[in-house]
């Protein structure tokens, strides 16, 4: 299958270029113009890896290459040189490469041959999956009833799956699932469980309970039933 490149612009013309030089290079190259678009695209599996252009991109790239790097993608930033402040933000969130324009193409054909396989939602050797739970690249079944989930959410329910009835604490989260711990804060730990608590929030038999100071719990009983 050929791997995907997500190509992060407003500018048609170099997205055009761009597009190019991924194809000369066995690479495909997708398109996206907003940031919803562009988190969206991140959360499937296909994408190999993503490249930011920061010079036409309208909204904070720090925060969107933050967000990227939480789906375990790899990033390159493309900047102009005139984005000092930037490229010191894009550097704290993570940023695998950056490719100064006008554009190097041996630099970007750099960047492409190390991007790193993005981590897979696997189930973690030596877990015994309850068998109400079958898990799948995108999605649990629980019971035969399929929640799609995001990869990073995957993660996150596997985790604390496997820890069932523990106390997990927002760190012992954040170092077991994403991939650059360092630049991600607890909220965005707390967004993504809320997300979670909203996929599940249909199973009686099945909650993820904060507990308060301290982190939160995956409490199941026995099989499931849905609302």
């Amino acid at each position: 299958m050929t791997p995907v490149i997500l190509v992060c612009s407003q500018d048609a013309e170099l997205y055009l270029l761009l597009a190019y030089i991924l194809r000369s290079e066995g690479y495909e190259a997708r398109l996206g113009a907003s940031e919803g678009d562009v988190v969206e695209a991140c959360g499937s599996a296909d994408i190999s890896a993503v490249l930011l252009d920061c010079v036409s991109w309208p909204s904070d790239i720090g925060r969107l290459c933050a967000l990227l790097k939480d789906t375990g993608a790899s990033v390159g930033a493309l900047i102009g040189g005139d984005m000092r402040a930037q490229h010191l933000q894009l550097i704290k969130a993570g940023l695998d490469e950056c490719i100064m324009r006008p554009l190097s193409p041996s630099k970007l054909v750099a960047f492409l041959h190390g991007i790193k396989p993005r981590p897979e939602a696997v189930v973690l050797p030596g877990f015994a999956v309850p068998s109400e739970f079958e898990f799948e690249p995108h999605a649990v079944v629980v019971s035969g009833k399929r929640v799609i989930l995001a990869p990073l959410e995957l993660r996150i329910f596997k985790f604390l799956l496997e820890r069932h009835g523990q106390i997990s604490t927002r760190k012992q989260l954040l170092e077991a699932v994403w991939p650059n711990p360092h630049v991600v804060g607890n909220r965005t730990v707390d967004v993504h469980i809320g997300r979670l608590r909203r996929a599940f929030a249909g199973f009686g038999n099945l909650r993820i309970r904060a507990v308060y100071g301290s982190g939160y719990t995956l409490e199941h009983h026995g099989a499931y039933s849905s609302y």
